[in-house]
């Protein structure tokens, strides 16, 4: 089976932490967007209006400020929260090119039937 990276909102980062019963055994998620922060072995990305969220990254992630990435990642505990700790991340370019709210739709029909797209099993 391959590994299960559910497509998500900031807000939905808590739902696969590993202390959460409910998560089962994913604990890896896929995110979209764009770089607001870089500080030596941490970033931030602002997720459209949904709020931003803290990766720790790889030593050899090259990341530039103000472009649009997709992060996949493993939900973990940061400083003041929950974050991802990076597997890989996909440079999308110009956040300009992109429209948000289709993302948005897609995380939408990935939680409200997830059993297509993802097992807590």
């Amino acid at each position: 089976m391959s590994l299960q990276t559910p497509r998500v909102l900031p807000q939905h980062l808590a739902n696969f932490h590993p202390n959460n019963p409910a998560a089962g055994t994913i604990h890896t998620v896929s995110i979209l967007g764009t770089v607001s922060a870089l500080n030596g072995e941490q970033a931030k990305i602002t997720c459209g209006t949904h709020g931003d969220v803290t990766l720790i990254l790889t030593p050899d992630e090259n990341l530039q400020m103000g472009k649009l990435i997709e992060v996949v990642g493993k939900v973990t505990d940061v400083d003041g929260g929950v974050g991802l700790r990076v597997l890989e991340t996909t440079d999308w370019g110009n956040p300009a090119d992109c429209d948000y709210k289709i993302y948005e739709h897609v995380v939408d029909a990935t939680h409200r039937f997830k059993t297509i797209f993802y097992s807590t099993e």
